[in-house]
């Protein structure tokens, strides 16, 4: 374990003044790893000192036509945060999240361990969701959340999160996906981006078998060879899943990385009850569809990502592959 520095505990210090351990750092690294993020590209780096973990964005290559702003890859290191925290809590430390960016749009959160505190098990069962979390792109079982569920992911979430309910919305986001869709399927450079990120045999993008055929999955990432169906079956997709839209009031790059530590500690619930989850966030890289969600679910804020939530289908789900343990530092 000669990868990360090897932070040494005094005989003399007490528990509450040590640094992490190596076997607290490779714990941590660990949930980091775990991470779903844009394509699967893990735009993040890791550095540990004392008993301060600080997740900040790493230079990658740019996706021009996927994530211009940064907007995604942000939200992706809100949600590597979230994991970091959570991890830090199963490990016995109280926490507290520090945000940052700069005037390049780049941002980072810093999770200082403050004092120790035993772990509830809850705590426990959230950290181990952090192992079972994968992306469901796949039509789910017929069989609905129930209330109570509903409402506690609901409640995990610490930025606005809100269902897609009733007819008048459900239809309002078909549409909106199913213009998205169209306006991706057709658009050779970001097909072509798209076509470069896919791939079987790599620690970063998207395997292949991954990818969805059909449903919500296929429409939200459509492919060129995506079979694009009319309105109304989107809308009866819709109508049979469960669709969470998370927004904040301003849409700066602070808000991307609280979007996603939000997105995650809603998705670690969900899982930590039995539910699986995908995240939708091409459609609303179009400004058009953004306003018009905004408008027609009355958010009163800036939508920042989907996430279908529901029961697993007893089919398997390919799950991409993570950087080797060492990346994670830098």
């Amino acid at each position: 374990m000669n990868w990360y520095p090897m932070l040494r505990r005094q005989p003399h210090e007490a528990a509450d003044e040590r640094p992490w351990t190596p076997e607290e750092v490779a714990a941590l690294a660990e949930a980091v790893r775990r991470t779903p993020s844009v394509h699967n590209t893990q735009p993040w780096s890791l550095r540990v000192q004392g008993r301060a973990a600080r997740l900040r964005m790493r230079s990658m290559p740019e996706l021009v036509q996927h994530d211009p702003d940064g907007h995604n890859r942000r939200m992706s290191c809100g949600a590597a945060v979230a994991n970091l925290a959570i991890a830090m809590r199963a490990l016995g430390w109280a926490t507290d999240i520090r945000w940052y960016t700069d005037e390049y749009g780049d941002g980072e959160g810093t999770v200082v361990g403050t004092h120790r505190e035993p772990p509830s098990a809850i705590d426990r069962q959230r950290r181990r969701a952090i192992d079972r979390r994968s992306s469901f792109r796949r039509p789910f079982a017929d069989r609905r959340i129930p209330h109570l569920a509903r409402t506690t992911v609901v409640a995990a979430s610490t930025t606005q999160a809100t269902w897609v309910h009733g007819p008048m919305e459900e239809q309002a986001l078909a549409r909106l996906l199913a213009y998205a869709a169209r306006a991706h399927h057709d658009d050779k450079n970001y097909q072509r981006e798209l076509g470069a990120w896919i791939a079987p045999s790599s620690d970063e993008g998207l395997p292949e078998d991954a990818l969805s055929e059909r449903g919500l999955p296929a429409i939200g990432l459509a492919t060129g060879a995506t079979r694009l169906p009319d309105q109304a079956q989107i809308a009866q997709w819709v109508a049979k899943e469960s669709v969470l839209v998370f927004s904040t009031i301003t849409d700066d790059p602070r808000d991307h990385l609280l979007a996603g530590e939000a997105a995650e500690r809603a998705w670690l619930e969900a899982t930590r009850l039995g539910l699986v989850a995908s995240v939708m966030t091409q459609p609303l890289r179009l400004s058009e569809v953004r306003s018009a969600l905004s408008d027609e679910l009355d958010l009163g804020g800036v939508p920042q990502l989907l996430m279908r939530i529901g029961y697993p289908a007893a089919i398997p789900v390919p799950r991409a592959s993570r950087r080797p343990l060492p990346d994670v530092f830098g």
